[in-house]
């Protein structure tokens, strides 16, 4: 893709803060929460990890994606200029990203009927694609040795067929003014056989303007616009659309590319990237074909830019005369945006998709920063803040959820965000774990003191099955215990869901590929000594329309496998996890099934109410309005712990863990360590500080609900945890109960 001259790449390529957070109050029912109307509502900061090196930057973003078997994928690619340059399609494979490994088998295949068309050598594959056939050559001398370069970007595994589909970023016909540069476009291609082949099959995004080489009639001045590119591809769960997030670059004849825009356009899943289905979003309205049509400018939404695009009479015009920085001031075209080739993810603690664009300050001396839209129809997003002292000039970003490490789609409050190229410190590959904290995270989808009733839009309900972990549907609630879930929080965004009777937790075998293989029945069982683990994790994603009202209805999504709860009435699959669908299938292929949109539109109904609901999960514990703080991000064992002005850092998330005499471990998110009365003390007064997990009766507290809140009381003396004062830095310590504020925590 394009960024600074890929020659520099050839000789890497070739071998081979404080954030702000508090709990909000649960609705009384399970109607969806309505979307936030700005995402600037809130108040958000960034915390930064130290960077991890990653060992296989190249020429695009990386891809993850799950095969239909479980086997996780990713996938990117190089195609540089030079005769003798890599030109490749890359796949990598293992259990997650961390242990993913180059697959010879599939980045070295050729189709059986054509052993130029490779993918570790696609030069043959570019120059006869749709693109490249209409493609042509640089002028003799040039460093392009050919007329089209092409990476696959962006890849989706159809839940009917389970062929591959993806994205392909092409640049084509060199030079075409006498510049460096060229044009670019974006095609969609297709492999039956798991990546071994591939068939580039037509155009999807393409230039509004001409792309033929030295065309003065299309443009008669001094710039030329190369065409769109270097895509995104995000796969909306709520809206069942693809959105792909573009650019395009304005040139001067005879120069570089001087402006850089950012555009979106967006297509049903169910269309399964055909070209006559894709929209660009244009003067706020999904109104132009993705083949040449027009397409707004996105900026950030401000006072400036209350739509957050370009206004039409402001974008590039090719009649235009003068220079990019001529014409920028005099307002006949937009500066570079802000957000040019941002990725995207959604951030399930917040409920807001975020997105990370390239740096508008290529020195490297600039902070990442990030951007948020509640709704993706209408794609306004606004700063949420940036990483502060870590800096960047990345030219390739990707988020990574940290918990199941296998996928960008959905994140939590905690996530990864990689880099290759342009990184911190000259790097070339690596990435950070970033936080990113609310004053105002979105609210439970339910009321976390109620059990529910779990249908499909055929009034199927969710079940355990009596005397087992297995689970079931029947075809109409009963009433029985067995039929009804509760949802407790993990404080990040996920959930986990228990059945009322039982206590036992939804999931699916996280130790093991099959448990996210597409078909994998979910079961019903305790957690893990360790607390739940990423199998037994949900995130609740409420449905919307292709205008982003919301529907009423939910998709449950497994943390570990990506894949939804589904129920149905046939045979051998009553309640399974399968890909993310908003359409019925009816390809008659047996990896679809015949599968409908109905099994995973989910509604959840109260049915009763949750007696001592557990608290497991990540929590503030705040007293008088003060946050139970591990002062100074500190990692050392016996730090005495202070309260603090709530500000949502990772210092003050506690992790509750219930032991089997029913009394809490309460870790630090941050240090790891756990909550101790220092010493084993049973003296009133005793510092309360951190310390590595023992399990010792001087690190169990037992957590009673009371009148406005909770006591916490070391179970070993029974006293009370206590802070010293409602003043920021106040100590903490174990004390009688007198009945004050100062005991009274709430949990949030």
């Amino acid at each position: 893709m394009s960024a600074p001259p890929r020659r520099a790449l050839a000789a890497v390529l070739a071998p081979a803060l404080l954030a702000f957070g508090a709990g909000t109050a649960a609705p009384a029912s399970a109607a969806p929460p309505a979307p936030a109307t700005t995402a600037a509502a809130a108040t958000y900061t960034v915390s930064v990890g130290t960077p991890v090196t990653y060992q296989h930057p190249t020429d695009t973003p990386a891809v993850p994606y799950t095969d239909k078997d479980g086997t996780f994928w990713f996938q990117q690619s190089a195609a540089l200029y030079g005769a003798h340059d890599p030109r490749y399609w890359d796949f990598f494979t293992g259990r997650d990203f961390d242990s993913a490994t180059r697959s010879s088998a599939v980045s070295d295949a050729a189709d059986p009927a054509n052993a130029n068309d490779r993918n570790n050598d696609t030069t043959w594959r570019c120059n006869n694609s749709p693109t490249g056939r209409e493609a042509s050559y640089a002028p003799a001398g040039s460093g392009y040795a050919q007329k089209n370069f092409c990476d696959l970007s962006g890849v989706w595994a159809d839940p009917d067929t389970g062929h591959w589909y993806g994205l392909v970023h092409n640049e084509f016909t060199p030079q075409p003014f006498g510049d460096g540069l060229h044009f670019d476009a974006i095609d969609y291609a297709v492999s039956t056989d798991q990546g071994r082949t591939w068939t580039i099959k037509d155009h999807v995004i393409t230039s509004p303007y001409s792309t033929a080489r030295g065309d003065t009639a299309a443009f008669p001045n001094e710039t030329f616009d190369y065409g769109d590119g270097d895509q995104r591809l995000f796969v909306d769960t709520a809206s069942g659309y693809f959105y792909v997030f573009y650019g395009s670059r304005i040139v001067e004849k005879g120069g570089g590319w001087k402006a850089f825009h950012e555009h979106v356009a967006r297509a049903p899943i169910s269309a399964k990237m055909a070209p006559d289905s894709w929209q660009k979003w244009y003067d706020g309205a999904w109104s132009q074909p993705g083949v040449g049509g027009r397409e707004s400018n996105m900026v950030p939404a401000d006072q400036a830019h209350p739509t957050g695009y370009t206004p039409a009479a402001g974008e590039y015009d090719p009649a235009n005369p003068g220079t990019v920085a001529q014409q920028v001031a005099a307002g006949t075209m937009p500066a570079t945006s802000p957000l040019f080739v941002m990725d995207v993810t959604y951030n399930a603690y917040l409920g807001l998709y975020i997105g990370e664009p390239q740096a508008v300050d290529q020195s490297g001396s600039a902070p990442q920063q990030y951007y948020a839209t509640a709704d993706l129809s209408s794609q306004k997003w606004v700063p949420i803040g940036d990483t502060g002292g870590y800096h960047t000039a990345s030219w390739y970003r990707w988020f990574l959820d940290d918990a199941n490490r296998t996928s960008s789609t959905i994140v939590g409050k905690s996530f990864r965000s990689y880099c290759a190229f342009g990184c911190s410190g000259g790097a070339s590959g690596e990435y950070v774990n970033v936080t990113i904290g609310s004053s105002a995270p979105t609210a439970p989808p339910v009321d976390l003191g109620k059990t529910y009733r779990i249908a499909n839009a055929d009034g199927r309900v969710l079940a355990q099955v009596s005397g087992g972990s297995a689970t079931t549907s029947v075809a109409a609630a009963t009433g029985s215990a067995l039929e009804s879930w509760s949802f407790a929080s993990n404080g990040d965004g996920s959930y986990r869901i228990a059945n009322a009777s039982t206590g036992r937790l939804l999931g699916v075998d996280s130790t093991a590929v099959a448990g996210r293989a597409w078909g994998a029945l979910p079961t019903a069982t305790a957690a893990g000594a360790g607390g739940p683990g990423v199998g037994q994790q949900w995130f609740v994603v409420p449905q919307s329309s292709s205008a982003g009202a919301a529907t009423g209805s939910f998709k449950l999504v497994n943390r570990y496998s990506g894949l939804v709860l589904g129920l149905s009435a046939a045979g051998g699959r009553p309640a399974e996890t399968t890909p993310v669908r908003s359409w019925s299938d009816t390809s008659g292929n047996p990896v679809g099934g015949a599968r409908t949109a109905a099994e995973q539109a989910l509604t959840l109904t109260a049915t009763g109410t949750v007696p001592n609901p557990p608290l497991d999960g990540t929590h503030t514990l705040t007293v008088s309005g003060k946050a139970l703080d591990d002062p100074g991000h500190s990692t050392a064992q016996g730090t005495q712990l202070v309260t603090w002005t709530p500000n949502g850092g990772a210092n003050q998330d506690w992790v509750l863990t219930r032991q089997g005499d029913g009394s809490y471990q309460i870790a630090n998110g941050e240090s790891k360590l756990c909550l101790d009365v220092s010493d084993g003390s049973t003296a009133a007064g005793a510092k309360v500080v951190q310390w590595a997990c023992t399990g010792g009766g001087n690190q169990r507290w037992l957590v009673t609900p009371t009148l406005g809140g909770y006591r916490i009381a070391s179970r070993k003396s029974g006293l009370l945890l206590t802070t010293a004062s409602a003043t920021d830095g106040a100590k903490v310590t174990q004390q009688a109960d007198t009945g004050s504020a100062l005991q009274l925590w709430t949990i949030g």
